[in-house]
This record gives C-alpha cells, structure tokens and sequence, in this order.
C-alpha cells in the first residue's frame, strides 16, 4: 500500500485510537502528530514525495528514525523515544487489522530502557506553608487555596481538575463537597472533600460567577489578561503550584500536579488505607500503578527496615558475649 493520501489515513488512525482503543484526545493527536513526523522524515531516507510503500518499510527504517532522533533531533531521553516507537507499534497494529500490510515490521523491536524515577511528595511541613500562601482575602488567593487543597484532598490529574465544571461540584451537607471527575479513558470517579478544603472550595465557588465570562462552565478560571474569565490551562496549574513552592523554599526542584497526586496517595497508605482502596480513588485500572506512588511512604519504609526489638537483641547477645568473655 502506497501512502498517496496520508491525511486520509491519519485521519482514520485517530479514529481507530478514539473509537477501538478509546484513547483521550489528548492522546490521539500526539499518536497521530509522530506518525506525521515519521512520514514526513522518512523520504529523506529514501522515499519519493510522500508516496512511501508501507508495505516496503522494515524495522531497519524504524531504526534510523530512533537513531536520528537521538543524534540529530534531541530526543536524548529514552522515554520520548519510547513513546514515539509505541505510536508506530500501534499505527501498524492498525494497519495490520485493516489489512493494508500483511507483516508488522516493528512489532518485535525494543523501546529504550526507561528508568522510573522514584516519586516525590511534599512533607506534612511543606504542605502546612503552601496552604497558608495564597492571600485568601484576594480573588486570586482564594481561588488558588482552593486549588491547592483540591489537589491534595483528591489527587487528581492535572487534565482532571482542569476540566472540572460547576455541575461537577456536589454539596453535600453544610461544609463538604463530592467532586465528579471524568478519568483516562472515559471513565468517571467520585471523590469526597473533606470539610476543610470543601470549606475554600465552597468560598471560591461563592465569588466566582463574578470572575468568570457569560456561559464558562469551568469551576477555576483564569483572573489574568487575555484569559480572563475562561478555563485555566493545564500549565497554568502547574504554574500555580510552583509559584507557592517557590514562595516556601522548594526550589531547584521540579514542581508540578503529579507531585500532589503522589503526596495524596501517599499519605493515604500512611493513614492506613490499603493499596485497593487508594486504586479506586485514583481512578487506576489496577494496583499496580498505584503501588509506585507508595515507594515514598514512611509507612511502607519503615516496614522495609530491620525493627529496633532485632537491633536491641543483637545489641544484649553482644553484650553477653563481652561479660562471658
């Protein structure tokens, strides 16, 4: 199959990602804006004006792509790079199940090694001075309070928060809120604010129709210019974020939601909660993710170290042993 008209099977790629796989949007695009990349380089290699046979394309071309990537495009870190050659994998999986190739030339290929770092959260310290930050007297103190302690009360994906609505906020009683998000994959969850943070919360929401433009449904939105009034991005959380973590000292690091989503999961296991449990309130398919958010835990830590009752008997055999002689 010769790729004559490549918008037109980008075009049913994303649809195939949307429809089969049910990818996010977000997914999608970057999916289909590597494999539009890959095309677009690979008749330098060889190919003639966009019309490249699939059909004739080896691991060999997928290769040198991974290589130039690295060399001459920057992609130094392995993650990038895998997530590219996860894209083609599935692209041709795709083409594989339509039937325009009859083999799958990158199916049996590595992706470069990634080394998962170890998670960060913010310490109970650390949490105690970003929330007495925001200058909640302000509009934009109030709602930023509000922010922070709806990222730590439920640990939310920065995409999720963001695209929070008002319908999505659910009172329940005088001061505590059940929070609706819509997850990876289309799917939902239910997250109940304690009454502290559904307190600032509950504030924001109370100023906030004053804030925002006629028939914006986001709960948070953007007090700056040319903005205002409209959803807050997803960079802006992050921002938000580290302009109070800046504000306390913790510079030099890197800052963003997911530090929070860690510290919420964290503190979770710590408080006793089981690994089950906090799955569910993160919206994970399966304990598995979940479990690399407890590698920081002090609960989890302290079960990995040899108790003081083993030390304090090595420590009277010792002892023993001295007097005996």
């Amino acid at each position: 199959m010769r790729l004559h008209d490549g918008d037109e099977l980008i075009k049913h790629f994303k649809s195939y990602l949307s429809v089969i796989r049910g990818n996010r949007p977000g997914t999608v695009e970057l999916y289909a804006r590597i494999v539009e990349r890959f095309f677009e380089w690979l008749p330098s290699q060889g190919g003639s004006g966009g019309r490249i046979d699939l059909s004739v394309i080896t691991s060999l071309d997928v290769e040198a792509w991974l290589k130039d990537l690295y060399y001459h495009q920057a992609n130094v870190r392995n993650v990038t790079r895998s997530t590219k050659l996860s894209a083609l994998k599935i692209f041709w999986k795709y083409l594989l199940s339509r039937g325009y190739i009859k083999s799958d030339p990158v199916s049996l290929m590595p992706s470069p090694r990634v080394v998962r770092l170890m998670p960060k959260k913010f310490t109970t310290g650390q949490l105690s001075r970003l929330f007495g930050s925001p200058d909640a007297a302000m509009p934009a103190g109030l709602r930023d309070l509000a922010i922070l302690k709806t990222l730590y009360g439920t640990g939310p994906r920065v995409n999720e928060i963001r695209c929070l609505n008002l319908e999505d906020v659910h009172p329940s009683g005088p001061a505590s809120v059940y929070l609706h998000y819509q997850t990876k994959g289309g799917k939902e969850r239910m997250v109940r604010l304690a009454r502290n943070p559904s307190e600032a919360l509950l504030r924001w929401c109370a100023i906030r129709e004053n804030h925002a433009v006629p028939g914006e449904q986001a709960l948070f939105v953007s007090l700056k210019n040319p903005e205002a009034g409209t959803r807050l991005s997803k960079n802006a959380y992050n921002s938000i974020l580290k302009k109070y973590a800046d504000a306390i000292g913790i510079t030099g690091e890197r800052v963003f939601v997911h530090r929070m989503r860690t510290t919420f999961a964290t503190d979770l296991y710590d408080l006793g909660y089981n690994i089950l449990e906090i799955s569910i309130q993160m919206g994970h398919t399966g304990v598995e993710t979940t479990q690399r958010y407890i590698a920081v835990s002090e609960k989890a830590l302290k079960k990995t170290s040899i108790p003081e009752s083993r030390w304090r008997e090595l420590e009277k055999l010792e002892a023993r042993r001295i007097i005996d002689g």
